[in-house]
């Protein structure tokens, strides 16, 4: 099966690497802006924004996904469990009105 999109890849990297490089001249814009006058340091280059970006990255979304499915598995029992439980308590109530 041939993908119809095969001639897209090319455009849709250099579009990644674009994206890239415009989020590290904002982040540079923006920390210039705001902890330059704050804390009278010195403005930072382009690729000290890009390490900064990256530096974020990996200590606010590092294993997330993790998290996520491990808070699941505790958290979040499964459907059987709920029913089965909620059986019991209706069973319960019956027998305690009797």
């Amino acid at each position: 099966m041939k993908c119809k999109y095969k001639k897209l890849i090319p455009l849709f990297i250099l579009l990644g690497i674009g994206i890239a490089f415009l989020v590290g001249w904002v982040v540079q814009l923006l920390w210039n802006a705001t902890i330059t006058p704050i804390f009278s340091s010195t403005p930072i280059t382009y690729w000290q924004g890009i390490m900064i970006l990256l530096l974020f990255k990996i200590l606010f979304s590092s294993h997330y996904n993790v998290h996520k499915e491990h808070y699941k598995k505790i958290h979040h029992p499964h459907p059987e469990f709920i029913h089965r439980h909620l059986k019991d308590e209706k069973e319960e109530d019956v027998n305690s009105e009797s």
